[in-house]
């Protein structure tokens, strides 16, 4: 497909449907460290590539329930959400046998109970070290908006849509999320160095703390074309 930089985001997908690989590789390329960051941290290192092409790949089963309302950010960040619930679950039930997906409550899981991710131990300092760390033992919600709004810039409005909650509910998540990341990040920090000097610091500390964490490449997404 000629001129792929001037295509936006759904035009690509409708050609992937269509079944043009390069549309699909092209978008695949824009997004894929966003859907990578997203997974960082609440998956293990072996299931978080899987849970990348499970959501490139669901976006050609997806793409006919689109209609305009939302960005392609939003839109895919929903899509890679249901792909994390259904891990989750999935893990949550092999490790405790629960009867059914009912008996979970997401609300209550903490991403460090999932499968341990070496994230934190690849940092290079300890402060990156101290924030992973934090991210991990707050609920996952709770990381989920924190993730979103400190690692990809996303507005909380932009957060509830891809959430499904009222913008009131995506600001509530936030804040809870900011204090309890904050609580963790006292209990972890073994100086005042290393931690942000007062609560106004955190999202200044944090987005500088995401541009040192290294992100690794990741393999490419097998392409296909979708349904419609």
């Amino acid at each position: 497909m000629p001129e792929e930089q001037s295509i936006n985001d759904f035009e690509l997908l409708d050609a992937w449907c269509r079944g043009d690989r390069s549309a699909g590789g092209a978008l695949v390329e824009r997004h894929y460290a966003s859907v990578a960051r997203f997974f960082r941290g609440k998956a293990s290192e072996a299931a978080q590539e899987d849970l990348i092409q499970e959501t490139f790949l669901a976006c050609t089963k997806s793409a006919a329930r689109f209609r305009g309302e939302a960005q392609f950010r939003t839109f895919l960040g929903g899509i890679a959400r249901n792909v994390l619930i259904g891990y989750v679950r999935r893990t949550s039930r092999s490790k405790t046998r629960l009867g059914s997906e009912a008996d979970l409550e997401l609300e209550e899981v903490p991403a460090a109970t999932l499968e341990p991710s070496p994230a934190a131990t690849a940092a290079r300092h300890e402060e990156q070290q101290i924030l992973l760390e934090a991210l991990r033992r707050i609920p996952l919600p709770q990381q989920i908006v924190l993730g979103l709004h400190y690692w990809d810039d996303l507005s909380v409005s932009e957060i509830g849509e891809i959430l499904g909650v009222p913008l009131g509910t995506a600001k509530t998540r936030l804040r809870e999320g900011r204090s309890h990341l904050e609580d963790q990040i006292r209990t972890l920090a073994k100086s005042p160095e290393v931690r942000p000097s007062a609560p106004g610091d955190l999202d200044a500390w944090a987005r500088r703390m995401r541009a040192q964490v290294p992100m690794a490449a990741g393999r490419a997404v097998p392409l296909g074309s979708g349904t419609r």
